[in-house]
């Protein structure tokens, strides 16, 4: 308090105003980006520009940051603290590893019941995304791993010229430079985080208004898991680790770094906040009157090379794992999981895209689900992202201290978190178990989205006649005759899914059948469907009961020699399909050849004679239709021979089966629409129009939607505040 002069009255300054922190305002930019991206919606896609602007400017300075702290703080060591930082770093690491995947599979518990089924996809066919392990990690030429970003490999480099500095007298005259370097670097960073709420903002708004609601629909309890398994690792078990071996409290350590934690989370991108975590180390020890210019040093050569290294983020792949094998119906104990997650762990230390299926393989499950992967990833980097900002501040924090000499257990403290860990760990997990249970439906849908499935494409009406009753025979028709007679008549097998079949309206439907409807249209004519079975199909195109025979037909030598076939009109792949419970009896080459197996197929597919060579005991049946089999029920046949394509579609009909292939041997046929054995004239005719379809990219349009099912179920406009609640706007 102080007096005025004159008088000696007493006045009372007015209170300063506490300004926000950082952290503060970025957390509420990213709350009102959210808002703003419910109430708007895709209105706001547009902000993502912003957001890949402040991100590319926070990225501006890593790497240069990375090479000069570096080199000269290693370069600034002994030869004994860089061996000492090496040995205790490691093994801080190699206990976070371990209580990371046991934890992790405690998470397995929390999965209510499901029932899979999923269309088939692509990525069955491809390779994953290889990474050259070797220029990763090893700096052949240190420019080239520069230009790409090949953070371990420029790592390696910093870390070879630092520790060479170690032994060399004269010095100072470079190090002193790259320390002013890094200086700047971290001022110019400090400029750009001043502008963190607007990126922060811009990225937030835009993802919250034009992401779609089904996909979290559809991997709800994967993002759970996956949130969750965040909270409990980055909240709980990193800093209780660290609150134990070091002076520091649980509070300090939780939340000095929250405004990194926060951009990580926010930008999904672990990279632009390295320099934010090395700044917040440090300020932890300074505020303990710890710090100085040894445990600064320490900190700007943990954090960039720590980052080399897989983390908890990285490791929360194996949720996705565990969730994937819960997903297909696969019970993974632990004597499985344990050496399952130690192989993922260490071919994280390449890439992610990589590692994800090659665990699916070892687990002998759809490698489909990697396409799951890829659609969660938009939301789960963020989180994953957040645990590895916490996890490489731990390592930089709790590998700091024991360098320094300060690292010491406390009994107490250790006692006091072993004791809470169980009831934190099982609290939360039977919360979320509960939650689960309640929120999430499980009722299995897939085979109403192929029952409701009817149009990839919007066409005009055509004229169609399911008019089954037998025509007089004849002579094949030419187009000329075809279109003269106004009608075109088409042979179709009428459980073919999902080529031909009756949807859930009594419609018939499906990839050839849409096909057709576009022909008709085009020629100007009214189109017969009339139905038949294998067995009538040859007779009934050669005597004219019907001009066309389609329904995902296989070409075969054998059948070339009755009818003619038009050019290929999609490419399939062989698949066998059994029993869910059987899918273990097909896992090797060698169970496979002591099977003695029943299987079924329509008509002769080309590859029978190939397997009859290879297994001589197996018999092959031919049935009229592949819903006999699944009506079967097991009881006649072992597996089911068709397309891989067919297959998936099935088996989400009947989810109690699942395709089999292998990637490497998948042999491939082609389905073709037939015709009579010497109509040339419908034969060159059809031949020209596939080839019209097909470059105008129809028939890509209808793979998409029949095959590969997308927007199998029909994609509703993204909902928000101003359009469908104040209908201030419309779609």
């Amino acid at each position: 308090m102080t007096t005025k002069a004159n008088t000696g009255e007493p006045v009372v300054s007015e209170p300063k105003k506490k300004k926000l922190s950082m952290s503060t305002i970025v957390l509420l930019s990213f709350a009102a980006g959210i808002l703003s991206g419910l109430f708007f919606g895709e209105r706001l896609a547009w902000m993502s520009v912003i957001g890949d602007a402040f991100i590319k400017l926070l990225q501006m300075t890593i790497i240069p940051y990375i090479i000069v702290s570096l080199i000269s703080s290693l370069g600034n060591l002994t030869y004994d603290q860089a061996r000492s930082l090496g040995v205790k770093v490691g093994k801080l690491m190699l206990v976070i590893w371990l209580f990371g995947l046991v934890a992790m599979y405690a998470i397995k518990y929390t999965f209510p019941d499901w029932v899979a089924g999923e269309f088939f996809s692509l990525t069955a066919l491809e390779d994953p995304k290889s990474v050259n392990i070797l220029d990763l990690y090893i700096p052949s030429n240190p420019f080239f791993s520069l230009s790409n970003s090949y953070i371990p490999a420029i790592v390696l480099f910093c870390v070879a010229t630092g520790i060479a500095l170690i032994s060399i007298d004269d010095k100072e005259s470079l190090l002193k430079p790259m320390q002013l370097l890094g200086a700047s670097f971290n001022k110019v960073t400090q400029y750009i985080v001043t502008m963190m709420p607007i990126g922060i903002f811009a990225m937030t708004a835009a993802t919250a208004g034009t992401m779609d609601f089904d996909e979290f629909q559809k991997l709800q309890v994967y993002f759970a898991a996956h949130v969750v398994m965040t909270g409990l690792l980055s909240y709980w078990v990193l800093p209780a680790m660290i609150a134990v071996i070091t002076p520091f409290s649980y509070r300090d350590i939780s939340g000095i770094a929250k405004d990194a934690l926060i951009t990580a989370f926010a930008a999904g991108n672990i990279f632009i906040v390295l320099p934010l975590l090395i700044e917040r180390t440090k300020d932890l020890f300074h505020k303990y009157q710890l710090g100085n210019k040894d445990t600064d040093d320490y900190a700007n050569i943990i954090v960039p090379v720590v980052f080399s290294f897989p983390n908890l983020g990285k490791l929360l792949t194996i949720v996705f794992v565990l969730f994937a094998a819960w997903f297909s119906g696969q019970e993974l104990d632990f004597i499985t999981y344990f050496p399952m997650a130690v192989n993922g762990l260490i071919s994280l230390f390449g890439s992610v895209y990589l590692t994800i299926p090659m665990l699916l393989d070892s687990l002998e499950l759809s490698s489909d689900l990697f396409q799951l992967y890829m659609v969660s990833s938009l939301f789960t980097s963020r989180f994953t992202s957040l645990l590895a900002a916490m996890n490489i501040f731990i390592l930089a924090v709790g590998g700091t201290a024991m360098l320094a000499g300060i690292a010491k257990v406390s009994m107490k403290r250790l006692i006091v978190y072993s004791a809470l860990t169980p009831v934190v760990f099982g609290s939360c997990l039977l919360v979320t178990s509960v939650a689960l249970d309640k929120i999430v439906n499980t009722e299995y849908k897939m085979d109403e989205v192929v029952a409701h499935m009817s149009a990839a494409t919007k066409l005009p009406e055509a004229s169609i006649d399911l008019d089954a009753s037998p025509i007089a025979v004849g002579q094949p028709r030419s187009v000329k005759e075809i279109v003269a007679s106004g009608e075109l008549r088409v042979g179709y097998n009428p459980i073919q899914v999902p080529f031909s079949y009756f949807n859930a309206k009594d419609e018939l439907v499906g990839f050839d059948i849409e096909m057709m409807k576009k022909l008709v249209l085009e020629l100007g004519v009214e189109v017969k469907f009339i139905p038949y079975s294998p067995n009538t199909a040859v007779e009934s195109l050669n005597t004219a009961q019907f001009d066309l025979a389609v329904s995902g037909i296989q070409m075969t030598t054998k059948r070339l020699q009755f009818v003619s076939f038009t050019d290929p009109v999609l490419s399939l792949h062989y698949t066998f399909v059994v029993k869910d419970h059987r899918a273990d009896d097909f896992s090797t080459p060698e169970k496979i050849s002591k099977l003695n197996l029943r299987v079924a197929s329509v008509g002769d597919y080309s590859i029978i004679p190939m397997l009859k060579l290879k297994y001589p005991h197996w018999q092959f049946d031919s049935i009229a239709s592949d819903k006999v089999f699944f009506d079967d029920d097991g009881k006649t046949w072992d597996g089911l021979l068709l397309s891989l394509e067919a297959g998936k579609t099935w088996t989400i009909l009947y989810p109690s089966y699942t395709t089999l292939y292998n990637r490497d041997e998948i042999r491939s046929f082609p389905a073709s629409y037939v015709v009579a054995l010497d109509n040339q004239s419908l034969q060159s005719f059809m031949n020209s129009w596939l080839e019209l379809q097909k470059s105008s990219g129809y028939v890509d349009r209808l793979y998409n939607y029949w095959i590969l099912g997308e927007n199998a179920k029909p994609k509703q406009p993204r909902w928000s505040v101003i359009k469908d609640v104040l209908h201030w706007v419309e779609d």
